[in-house]
């Protein structure tokens, strides 16, 4: 078997390799990776899971905002069949006998009740805060009062609506509301006694009775709402914490998929050559299969290296951060930059003595990376151009070559792993290793492609 032949088969191997492991690159794999290398820390300390915090206020329950803008609506929407349903009641049951009633004003009263009712269906509950939903309070406490002052002699008949007023406050309202609100209600009780024939002491007699029991009972509903909120919430979160775990999972299982075949493709090769050297094989041909082995195994080697880096670069906590002078960390970049790219680098910078809060190191690896990038996958020898500029909020590092560029897209997937296409060189997690240390730093890092030109990458640092 002769040398040409054996890279023949090599890159049939990778050709092949390469399909089958970019059909299981999702686009999470930079998360399942993290997940499947630091699964002790993140899943003990449910650090991939994120649940939501627990301010102060009603049962100490956070709910998610469209549940919470379904809530509020239907709650206005019950409130609006309160006020409707006591309306077309009270005008249904109007022709009743009732001693002493002005039949003439509790009409209007039920009246208004039931146009309130229709204008509070159609309020806009789901945008506006909870606490808004206290302003129908009032009205409704000032119909029951003028309902009862002209409603006839008897002092109970408006206690009812007393009591499906506080349910209502109850059911919309954390604990505590019933009760505030108690001085209003009796306010709302007592004052039509005064107007009415008979005793008042009887009516506040009555009043100390009512009045009571409808706060107990908004009290009582309150509490027993919020716990069904919280015992909702819990299952919510188990659900959203297996829901969780089950994508990391696959997600993991996908990762492991991909990167099984990316470091298959090197040991298939490596005993592809040493399976077909024949025992009399001359010197030429064997040392052109060490050479060959021993280049598949540097690559072996970066892998695991990259994948190692990539787990852990994200993570802020081991960022050395130091004051960087960029005047000299620009110098010390040039001086790598030359290294890789020769004369075709440029290096443009208009900063002046500014300093940068970062880790130079990892900085400059991250930059290292996008060099690097430029000199394997830029066509032709055309300058390349490193450049920093400061903006509002943040330092920009960009590398920009007239390469000819990334398919129209590329942008969008050129950082994820594995994401080069097998003819290419590197590992394909050099683009990734440039983002996460972007984001460990609090910044992120993206490209702005021409395709059939060239591209920028960027990298932004908060200042």
């Amino acid at each position: 078997m002769t040398v040409g032949s054996r890279r023949d088969g090599e890159e049939v191997v990778r050709g092949t390799l390469w399909q089958r492991g970019a059909a299981a690159c999702p686009g999470h794999l930079h998360r399942a990776l993290t997940t499947a290398v630091r699964p002790l820390r993140d899943v003990r300390g449910m650090g991939p899971i994120h649940s939501p915090p627990v301010p102060a206020g009603h049962t100490g329950v956070v709910l998610p905002d469209d549940g919470l803008a379904d809530r509020r609506r239907l709650l206005g929407r019950l409130a609006a069949m309160f006020f409707a349903g006591a309306g077309v009641l009270g005008l249904l049951t109007l022709p009743l006998p009732a001693p002493g009633s002005d039949a003439a004003a509790t009409a209007a009263v039920y009246a208004v009740a039931l146009a309130l009712g229709i204008a509070i269906w159609f309020a806009p509950w789901e945008r506006w805060p909870r606490q808004a939903s206290l302003a129908i309070v009032p009205p409704a406490f000032a119909l029951i009062a003028v309902g009862n002052a002209f409603g006839g002699e008897d002092l109970h008949t408006y206690g009812v609506f007393f009591v499906v007023a506080f349910v209502w406050i109850g059911m919309a309202h954390p604990p505590r509301t019933s009760a505030a609100l108690a001085l209003l209600a009796a306010t709302a009780y007592v004052v039509p006694l005064f107007l009415l024939p008979g005793s008042v002491a009887a009516g506040l007699a009555s009043a100390a009775v009512t009045i009571p029991v409808c706060v107990l009972v908004g009290e009582g509903i309150a509490w027993g709402v919020g716990r069904l909120e919280q015992i909702e919430l819990a299952l919510a979160r188990e659900q959203d914490r297996a829901e969780q775990l089950r994508e990391l999972d696959q997600m993991k299982d996908r990762f492991l998929s991909a990167v099984s075949h990316e470091l298959r493709t090197p040991i298939t090769i490596c005993r592809g050559h040493l399976e077909v050297l024949e025992e009399g094989a001359d010197e030429r041909e064997i040392r052109a299969v060490k050479a060959m082995c021993v280049s598949e195994l540097a690559l072996l080697g970066r892998l695991v290296e990259d994948l190692t880096t990539l787990a852990w670069a994200d993570d802020g906590a081991l960022l050395k951060m130091e004051p960087v002078p960029l005047d000299s960390f620009l110098h010390s970049m040039a001086a790598k930059a030359e290294v890789i790219l020769g004369d075709r680098v440029r290096v443009v910078s208009g900063i002046g003595g500014a300093t940068l809060r970062a880790d130079p190191q990892r900085l400059a690896q991250a930059l290292v990376n996008l060099l690097q990038n430029a000199a394997d996958h830029g066509k032709g020898d055309g300058p390349v151009c490193l450049r920093v500029q400061a903006g509002v909020a943040s330092w920009c590092f960009e590398v920009a070559d007239d390469g000819g560029g990334l398919p129209p897209g590329g942008e969008q997937v050129i950082f994820e792993p594995f994401s080069t296409r097998p003819s290419r060189v590197g590992t394909g997690l050099g683009l990734s290793i440039v983002q996460s240390i972007a984001r460990a730093h609090g910044g992120e890092a993206g490209a702005v492609n021409r395709p059939g030109h060239g591209v920028t990458f960027w990298i932004r640092i908060p200042r």
